[in-house]
């Protein structure tokens, strides 16, 4: 009796979302069957299309960095670090998002949470599960590259294993996004996590146990081991493992997805419409501001800093003490400064490897400029309170940056060089590639100055003129400065024989964009 009772106002309320559901399928019909064949015949029309095109040069590009080796060595390390971004993707949005208006008329409504939030969850687990299988079939093409091939079997099997590594992502993304108590440790866990994944890697390096320990140290070991040159019971039984952590957690996250608090998803539902009406206007730097105020924390505010004496100073002064308040950016660009010096000086014999490397360093200085990016949001503060030219500001901007990611870029060559894991001309690549790093600076600076905001005049060439709708103009006008940043850092390196010429082109290059950087 108790039961029966107990269940009937759990009964009236799915009775009452059903109603809701089929009121909305009335008001809003799904598309027809053959409206969905139709979409599903044209896409995979355009993928065949573009695929045929892009495979060959895909493959043999791959082919020069993924080997079995390789993702044995790195593939649990990267895989670790995609499972850190996607949980960090719940800190600003996560899975399941609602509008402001489902906030305010749905959650709010004598609704099933549950119930409501059950089908995007679900769905958002199958888009994890889709990511983790395109994976594959990337690393799949590299491994195949080069007349080397792959067994079906191995295929299938990494294919699964990185499947169910996207599910799992999801399912963390949503434990940050509905608790408070999950996004402050993952938000801690953050740089534990980089340095757990660079000692992955440097242990799978250094030889047979590191690798096997990097294989078995937990779910981002397991699922890449069937492509790794593992035997076929330690791949099955990695597999098992990970199909059983799996389904464990995408359980826990569908039977507790009613349990998010609304103040949450009302956050992330205004800073997701904020970010598409800054979007609709190509204007990317308001809409990652609105989506940063989702995971905002205090910095700190005690950081104390003698005034310099001289003027020239003052803005490296600020910029100095804005990072000893939020020194977890500073650390940020750093780590991904060094990371990239050393994958550059690791891999110097591949240009592939070489230009990500390079552009990974451009990644750590985007991260160390937002100062700069601060002065642009309100130029006209800049242009009353300081005396000097906006242009010269900019560049005095630039110091910090420079001097943390040089820095960074230093020690990470000076490892290599002590661990002997310089390459050929190391000496050489080693001075380039630190002398080189002001330059992606200044790149980045030189992003940052276009303000995230695409110019009217581009937006209608782009509407008038290119055939692919605007697609591909606005696609090579946001790449823009990573390209030149990647191409300009990765030349001197792959120059390294040619030492005269590597500093030639790195001297002229700085100067070119110093002058850019400075003029109003």
């Amino acid at each position: 009796m108790g039961v029966a009772v107990a269940a009937r106002p759990a009964a009236a309320a799915e009775q009452r979302l059903a109603r809701v559901r089929a009121w909305w399928r009335v008001r809003n019909p799904p598309r027809t069957l053959l409206q969905r064949l139709d979409l599903l015949y044209t896409g995979a029309l355009v993928s065949a299309i573009f695929g045929a095109l892009a495979y060959g040069t895909a493959s043999s590009a791959l082919a020069q960095v993924v080997t079995p080796h390789w993702l044995a060595a790195t593939g649990p390390a990267l895989a670790l670090l995609a499972l850190l971004l996607t949980s960090h993707w719940g800190v600003y949005q996560g899975p399941v998002v609602f509008s402001v208006a489902d906030v305010a008329h749905l959650l709010g409504a004598p609704l099933p949470r549950r119930g409501l939030a059950a089908r995007r969850l679900m769905l958002a687990l199958a888009g994890g599960a889709a990511a983790g299988a395109i994976a594959a079939g990337v690393v799949i093409v590299g491994l195949a590259g080069g007349g080397r091939g792959i067994a079906a079997a191995d295929a299938a099997g990494l294919a699964l294993g990185l499947a169910e590594l996207g599910i799992l992502g999801v399912a963390f993304a949503w434990a940050v996004e509905s608790s408070d108590r999950w996004e402050r440790a993952a938000q801690r866990a953050t740089w534990p996590t980089i340095l757990a994944a660079a000692g992955l890697a440097a242990a799978a390096r250094a030889g047979t146990a590191g690798r096997e320990i990097a294989l078995w140290s937990g779910p981002w070991g397991w699922g890449v081991q069937p492509a790794a040159g593992a035997g076929d019971l330690q791949s099955l039984a990695a597999l098992l493992l990970l199909t059983l952590a799996t389904a464990v957690a995408a359980r826990a996250a569908v039977r507790g997805c009613g349990h998010a608090p609304a103040e949450r998803h009302l956050r992330r539902a205004e800073a997701r419409a904020s970010a598409v009406v800054a979007l609709a206007s190509y204007d990317a730097r308001r809409a990652r501001r609105a989506l940063e105020t989702v995971g905002a924390r205090d910095g700190r505010h005690g950081a104390r800093l003698r005034r310099p004496r001289t003027p020239a100073l003052a803005i490296p002064w600020r910029d100095t003490v804005a990072a000893l308040r939020t020194p977890g950016r500073i650390v940020e660009g750093a780590a991904l400064a060094g990371a990239g010096t050393v994958l550059a000086l690791l891999e110097a014999d591949r240009p592939v490897a070489v230009l990500v490397a390079v552009l990974v360093v451009y990644l750590g200085a985007a991260r160390t400029i937002w100062p700069l990016r601060a002065e642009l949001d309100l130029p006209a503060r800049a242009r009353v309170l300081l005396l000097p030219r906006l242009g010269q500001v900019l560049l005095a901007h630039a110091a910090v940056p420079v001097v943390v990611t040089t820095s960074a870029a230093a020690l990470a060559a000076a490892g290599c060089a002590a661990a002997g894991a310089l390459p050929t001309h190391g000496a050489a690549a080693a001075l380039l590639a630190v002398a080189g790093t002001p330059m992606l600076c200044l790149c980045a600076g030189m992003s940052a100055r276009r303000e995230g905001r695409l110019p009217p005049s581009l937006l209608a060439l782009a509407a008038g003129a290119d055939p692919s709708g605007g697609g591909s103009l606005m696609s090579a006008w946001l790449a823009f400065w990573p390209a030149v940043a990647a191409t300009l850092g990765a030349v001197p390196i792959l120059l390294a024989a040619a030492p005269v010429v590597a500093v030639a082109w790195t001297l002229m290059a700085t100067a070119v964009l110093v002058a850019l950087l400075a003029r109003d």
